[in-house]
């Protein structure tokens, strides 16, 4: 019976979509919906802490959809910031780290526009990798000035996708939020 089955199995052309505002509508509205659900029914779980891990991990799958599709495959973007320099050999780095934006927003601290707008970097591989070894890739010291994670390790300057400079010693998770506000979707 299996057999058959799947001898008379057609796969499926589903087709590809062209990017477009509608499209990032759509993957952003998509996200957000499950977000609500996810958060909405994470909230009333109890005593069942593998649950709350599967959701943690679903909840983390949709933050980093929104970032793949609607930044960093974005024409024109590809992230908030970019290292000065970074542009061939980089890595897609969230500057605070994403675990931490998911935990934020299950505190009720962000909302779920500014999760899944939180800030997002091009950084070299070398200094990703310096990142790593100093043992802030999954930690921050000051979410609130966030390149403070970078700035402990290496120097480096830093542009927005648009070319404006910006002091990272200075620029606050506010200031990101207010000079972003025309990306969100």
């Amino acid at each position: 019976m299996l057999k058959e089955s799947l001898e008379n199995f057609v796969i499926p052309n589903y087709g590809k979509t062209q990017r477009s505002p509608t499209t990032y509508q759509t993957v952003a509205g998509y996200c957000t919906k499950n977000l609500v659900r996810l958060l909405e029914e994470y909230y009333l779980v109890e005593n069942d802490q593998q649950l709350l891990r599967e959701m943690r991990n679903d909840i983390d799958g949709y933050i980093r959809r929104y970032h793949k599709y609607c930044i960093h495959e974005r024409a024109g973007v590809c992230a908030h910031y970019r290292e000065v320099g970074s542009y061939e050999d980089y890595d897609f780095e969230h500057l605070i780290p994403e675990k931490i934006v998911r935990d934020l927003l299950l505190a009720k601290r962000i909302t779920i526009t500014q999760a899944l707008n939180s800030p997002t970097v091009l950084l070299s591989r070398t200094k990703h990798a310096m990142l790593k070894d100093a043992g802030w890739a999954a930690h921050t010291p000051d979410m609130w000035l966030p390149f403070r994670r970078y700035s402990l390790v290496f120097e480096s300057q830093f542009i927005t996708y648009d070319g404006t400079v910006i002091d990272p010693d200075t620029w606050t998770l506010e200031q990101h939020y207010h000079y972003f506000k025309h990306l969100v979707i």
